[in-house]
């Protein structure tokens, strides 16, 4: 992932929707995946290194979309 300062916003309220609505999101370890996304959702650097790591390709492109219109 490659999101910008400007896009964290918008990029976290994404993700906790995503975590809401669907138990099983991300994929993997979701448990572990959400409590690490609020250590790491405050700086587009962090959050950036968190999708790279919990998000497969087809999450990403969404969330990509999602932001970036």
């Amino acid at each position: 992932m490659h999101l910008s300062d400007s896009e964290v916003d918008a990029a976290c309220h994404y993700i906790r929707r995503q975590m809401e609505t669907h138990s099983w999101w991300p994929k993997e370890a979701p448990g572990e995946a959400k409590r690490e996304f609020e250590l790491m959702c405050g700086t587009a650097l962090s959050l950036n290194v968190w999708c790279d790591r919990w998000l497969d390709e087809g999450q990403c492109k969404k969330l990509e979309r999602s932001v970036r219109g």
